[in-house]
């Protein structure tokens, strides 16, 4: 077999004992006893996927290596074509966008609203309340002075004039600068006067006539608050002409038998001003609230302080603006998370020399090789949102907040999987060999975990809500992204700081050159020329067509013959000058069987050398072997130089095979380093100490404990999200959510609409609604009523407002004052038959007898009391054109306005009751006081309860709505919603993991590993005061993610070990372990522990409190439990399984016995130039395992 045969890959080289089956690397322990043992990329005992992509990842990591600059070139072309999509990026910050979907019932019936009568007005609020220090000569049954005291109201007329003078300065529709006032952009239900609603509105919003009132003699009838409270719907009527109940102007009175009256037990004015929320008011009426905002925040707080009250406030923007705020509130804090974790990450990947070679701390801190991997990250990140919004998808903040964190978690182990890879093969193997082979080994892994995430985060997807569904595919993306660029650009970079290293250059300038100290204490530099691979023909590739053609590598017989030379001269003992001194200084180093260490004193110097080597380099370098191989020997098999006093955490570099101490290069001497210490404790103190009985015993009890405790606590979770949590500390929204809590006694109005309404007589629709005489004893009118009486259960507060009534009342001819016309002709009522005002009302007021022909629209009720549908159609126009009155307070006007769904090409400008049908009405009432989110959540679902049942019973169609529907039915699918983010996704890496590595039972394990993390995730979401809502879905669909990476790489690493399940979980440990923590978990926790000093309280409680508990669970599951669960049950080894008969498979068996023959066949095939020489590393025997294109592993015997 030539080294021209294209079946001989260049990576196909490496060591195997000579007493272990050929393709296979044993470790043995002091006893030994086999510690780890993992077979050669393209072992025919490999699952047929796994060998394919061994054998793949195998050629793009020579690949990467052999054309790094290239590689990298095309990563930055893949990202950049991704980052085109941004210039269609849109940021969606509308809650009403993100939480709720167009095909969701609460958007449904808010579109179906708003098209039968407009939006609903916009909100701004003052909320003015005492204090102790207040003055006032009641004290309510809270502890509070009352407010209602004549400087009060004094005070509120003065703050009232401040809002009216307030103007709002905008740009209108025609591009020209424009000022807003109240007066502009306020709800105007009856022409002119503003709709607001205010304890002032007694008074008609005048300080003039408040003040008149109150100098009337005690004995007239004067307009004082007391008598207001008491006659509110009749002479206190509004400017507007609307009533104004006490419940909505007034706050802090108790509502139980306590109560006295307003006066004493009211504690808080509440001021509400309704704003018209038509597009085409939009910019005006957000230039007003934001003047608003600001003028409440300076004078109107500065005024009520100096009166010793409390001032709260909010508009409608006021939410939308704070969350803005907050995205750069707490902008700091994660930029200094991000470089927390950049931080570490270059600490991890770096090594600190030996003293007297303090200047190569400046090569070995691998900080550039760190920014990559963070710039991969990020790059990442952006691409998805590139791509994501390529297609259409707006992105949100919760987006832009919790995906890096995220990437950045699987990113970064995966970089460590991949250096710690690299880091474990064979240091006088050719870089590129190296390479090939690292990502033979890591790639399946890496590839088994991003294909779970990537396939758990796009099932996410299937969820209702918006915010989570996008958050889904953008981060689906973003792992499959951050997992193409790992695999290829990252390993080119690993390659190019490795070729750094190796030539002892500056890190982060590669430019300049450090030098070291030699042996002599001379200032030295490496010679570069002696080092093919440092070349720029390496560096861009210069091998044959397929990159396995001959090429001069150093390892040519001319090249090792010079290698040799140099080690003989002046210069000492170099060795091969190709070990990665950035890896090798933490990675784990071979130990020997006692066979092969019995044997190994004569083959090293036969292995490594040839017929036409230095004579003296032979002697200096079998003497050498001789020594280690003796040493092996008599320490058990140990091939490592452990002092007496229990042995150092690093790697001596006596035991790297050519390298001495007294040798120059950056290899000699001790290098400390994090990932020398992790690596030690794994091998030496957590696998061990896993593997004792009585701690796997304790071990199980706790997780079983905690599983118990945590499921017990999962029904006591609580759905929705505070909005104290959500906002800044300092928002001015805290105070005022504070106050709404704590004053309003009325919920928010609850219209309930009722679709296709038949008006004829001979229709049953009327007696359905109202609530009047002959109306059916269970209309709808009649369920709210009885529903206000249990308002605990049903949230509904008072009665309806039921327009059916009050015209059935109004068109009554026993109220002789509200329906009549005028029989004749008049200039100023009109033609015969138009509508006549009641007598208290122009121009019948003033000239009463220009309204003395006006008569009843009816003589007496039709059969049946109720009118005909012609009758309707004429008459219920004007009932809503009648303005309430003394003298008839049944008008419509006002109160139902926008009761109707109006269309103006009826004739009746009525929707469809030309028609004799009525396309839409609704039915006002208002909801009890909600105080905590549990109340919002519930009132939703039982006004909807109570509509549902309205509607089969009744046989019209009900529907509800109210302003914070939209908001909370997210809570009412929570369980839904999570089952679909955590449930399905499991059963998808379920079965990905069972594709990849073709055990069930393994699958099983993960299965299982990754529930139990989720459940005691959940309890610790209890025990952290997490609630259930949006965001913790989304930060539980991460921590899904994030468990795999606990998890697969541990798993992967067991089933390629071979040996008893006890030496493959400890394998498993000594392999992965150290990169799983470095990589995830202490990445993770060094980000994380920053944000505990975030401003925001939703940093602090759902990202702090929930990654932390993320990272302290997936370690302990993934480094603790899932050890001792495989060292007990865990599946059969893949070199365990059985495997066809066929001549590849059967040259396996005579080669399990190869021994010292083999390795002198295989001496004898270096000698004639038929292979590159590997130098043995102390071993008792080489051989050579080489991978055909078809997976099937060929012995050269």
């Amino acid at each position: 077999m030539s080294a021209e045969d294209p079946t001989i890959g260049s990576s196909v080289a490496a060591t195997a004992a000579s007493n272990g089956a050929a393709g296979e690397v044993d470790i043995y322990d002091g006893d030994g006893i086999n510690a780890e043992s993992e077979p050669l990329p393209g072992d025919v005992h490999y699952p047929w996927l796994e060998r394919k992509m061994q054998q793949a990842y195998t050629q793009l990591g020579e690949f990467c290596a052999q054309r790094p600059m290239h590689v990298t070139l095309a990563g930055v072309v893949l990202i950049g074509f991704c980052l085109l999509g941004l210039t269609r990026f849109q940021l969606e910050t509308n809650p009403e966008h993100l939480w709720v979907g167009p095909s969701s019932r609460a958007a449904q019936d808010k579109a179906n609203y708003e098209a039968s009568f407009g939006p609903f007005y916009r909100v701004s609020q003052l909320i003015l309340s005492t204090t102790l220090q207040s003055q006032s000569k009641y004290i309510s049954t809270s502890g509070l002075p009352a407010i209602v005291t004549d400087d009060n109201i004094l005070l509120l007329f003065q703050m009232q004039a401040k809002v009216d003078a307030l103007r709002g300065a905008y740009t209108n529709s025609t591009s020209q600068n424009a000022e807003a006032a109240l007066t502009d952009v306020c709800f105007k239900p009856f022409g002119t006067a503003c709709a607001t609603q205010s304890v002032l509105q007694y008074w008609h919003m005048d300080r003039a006539l408040y003040e008149s009132e109150q100098k009337k003699s005690p004995y007239a009838v004067k307009l004082s608050p007391d008598y207001c409270f008491g006659h509110w719907a009749t002479q206190c009527r509004s400017a507007f002409e609307a009533p104004i109940d006490p419940h909505v102007v007034l706050g802090g009175f108790s509502t139980g038998p306590d109560f006295r009256n307003y006066s004493a037990d009211t504690t808080a004015f509440v001021v509400t001003y309704p704003i018209d929320s038509s597009p085409a008011n939009r910019a005006a009426a957000l230039a007003w609230e934001e003047a608003f905002v600001q003028l409440a925040k300076t004078e109107l707080s500065s005024m009520a302080a100096a009166a010793k009250l409390s001032l709260a406030f909010q508009a409608e923007r006021s939410v939308e603006d704070e969350l803005k705020r907050e995205s750069y509130a707490d902008a700091s804090v994660v930029a200094i998370s991000y470089l927390v974790m950049l931080g570490y990450i270059a600490l991890a990947l770096a090594a600190l020399p030996p003293p007297q070679q303090l200047l190569q701390v400046f090569v070995l801190s691998r900080a550039s090789l760190g920014a990559g991997g963070v710039l991969i990250v990020a790059s990442s990140v952006a691409g998805s949102l590139g791509l994501c919004s390529m297609f259409g998808m707006w992105s949100t903040l919760i987006i832009m907040e919790v995906i890096p964190f995220l990437v950045l978690a699987v990113g970064v182990d995966n970089m460590f999987v991949l250096a710690h890879a690299l880091a474990r093969q064979d240091p006088t193997l050719p870089l590129v060999t190296r390479a090939g082979l690292a990502l033979g080994s890591a790639g399946p892994s890496i590839t088994l975990a991003a294909s779970c995430e990537v396939l758990a985060f796009g099932l996410g997807s299937l969820t209702p809500m918006p915010a989570v569904r996008n958050f889904s595919l953008c981060a689906a993306t973003a792992v499959l992204l951050d997992f193409i660029l790992q695999v290829t650009v990252f390993m080119a970079l690993l390659v190019l700081d490795s070729k750094r290293l190796q030539q002892s250059r500056l890190d982060c300038l590669p430019c300049i050159r450090v030098p070291y100290r030699d042996a002599t204490g001379q200032w030295v530099y490496d010679d570069v020329s002696e080092d093919p691979e440092d070349e720029e023909s390496t560096l861009l590739g210069s091998s044959g067509p397929g990159g396995h053609g001959p090429r001069n590598d150093g390892w040519s017989l001319a090249g090792v013959t010079s290698r040799l030379k140099g080690l003989a001269g002046s210069r000492g003992n170099q060795g091969s000058g190709t070990a990665d001194p950035g890896e090798m200084y933490y990675a784990p180093q071979q130990e020997l069987s006692p066979t092969a260490a019995a044997e190994g004193s004569g083959s090293v110097g036969a292995t490594a050398t040839n017929g036409s080597t230095a004579p003296e380099t032979s002697q200096e370098i079998g003497a050498s072997g001789t020594t280690m191989g003796s040493a092996a020997a008599a320490t058990g098999g140990r091939a490592r130089d452990r002092p007496s006093n229990g042995g150092s955490m690093f790697t001596p570099a006596a035991a790297i095979p050519g390298v001495t101490k007294s040798g120059p290069g950056l290899l000699h001497g001790d290098k400390l380093s994090l990932q020398a210490l992790l690596q030690a404790y794994m091998e030496r103190v957590h696998a061990p100490l896993l593997m004792n009985p009585l701690v796997q015993l304790v071990v199980v009890a706790v997780f079983i404990t905690g599983l118990f405790v945590a499921a017990a606590l999962i029904p006591r979770l609580s759905v929705g999200l505070d909005q104290a949590v959500a906002l800044p500390r300092d928002s001015y929204l805290q105070t005022y959510y504070r106050d709404v809590m704590s004053y309003l006694r009325v919920g928010p109005p609850l219209f309930l609409v009722v679709e296709g309404v038949n008006v004829s007589a001979a229709a049953p629709d009327i007696n359905k609604l109202c609530s009047v005489a002959g109306c059916n004893q269970d209309s709808l009118s009649v369920r709210v009523s009885e529903a206000a009486l249990s308002p605990a259960s049903t949230y509904i507060a008072s009665p309806a407002a039921s327009w059916v009534d009050d015209f059935l009342s109004w068109i009554n001819p026993s109220l002789p004052k509200c329906c009549r016309l005028n029989p004749d002709d008049s200039p100023q009522l009109g033609p015969p038959g138009s509508r006549c005002p009641p007598p208290d009302q122009p121009p019948c007021s003033t000239n009463a007898s220009l309204c003395a022909a006006c008569q009843s629209c009816l003589s007496e009720l039709p059969v049946g009391g109720r009118p005909h549908a012609a009758q309707v159609s004429k008459f219920l126009p004007w009932f809503l054109e009648s303005v309430p009155s003394e003298g008839c307070a049944k008008g419509g006007a006002g109160a139902y306005n926008s009761a109707l769904q109006k269309d103006n090409n009826d004739p009746t400008g009525i929707a469809g009751l030309s028609q004799g049908m009525i396309t839409a009405s609704a039915f006002r009432t208002y909801h009890t006081a909600l105080n905590r989110q549990h109340d919002f959540i519930a009132a939703l679902s039982a006004a909807r309860s109570f509509t549902e049942q309205a509607s089969r019973n009744l046989g019209i169609r009900v529907y509800p709505y109210s302003v914070f529907h939209i908001f909370f039915e997210q809570y009412l699918n929570t369980r839904r919603d999570a089952a679909l983010l955590v449930g399905l996704p499991l059963l998808a890496i379920f079965s990905i993991c069972w594709l990849f590595t073709s055990s069930l039972w393994g699958s099983v394990i993960l299965l299982v590993m990754l529930l139990s993390l989720m459940i005691q995730l959940a309890g610790a979401m209890y025990m952290a005061g997490i609630e259930v809502n949006a965001v913790s879905l989304v930060n539980l669909a991460m921590a899904l993610g994030i468990a795999v990476e606990f998890c697969a790489h541990i798993l992967h690493s067991f089933c390629v070990s071979h040996g008893s399940r006890v030496a493959r979980a400890k394998a498993a440990l000594v392999k992965m372990g150290a990169p799983v923590t470095s990589g995830i978990t202490l990445t993770k926790f060094a980000g994380v522990v920053v944000l505990a000093f975030a401003r925001t309280q939703i940093f602090e409680v759902y990202y702090f409190r929930l990654y932390l508990a993320l990272v302290i669970l997936g370690a302990a599951h993934g480094l603790v439990l899932l050890p001792v669960v495989l060292s007990r049950i865990g599946p059969p080894s893949w070199s365990d399984r059985k495997v066809a008969a066929s001549p590849t498979s059967m040259e396996l068996e005579p080669s399990r016995s190869l021994g010292v023959q083999g390795e002198q066949t295989i001496a004898r095939e270096d000698a004639a130039g038929r292979l590159p020489a590997v130098a043995a590393t102390g071993m008792a025997a080489t051989a050579a395992a080489l991978t055909s294109g078809s997976g099937q592993q060929q012995i050269i015997d």
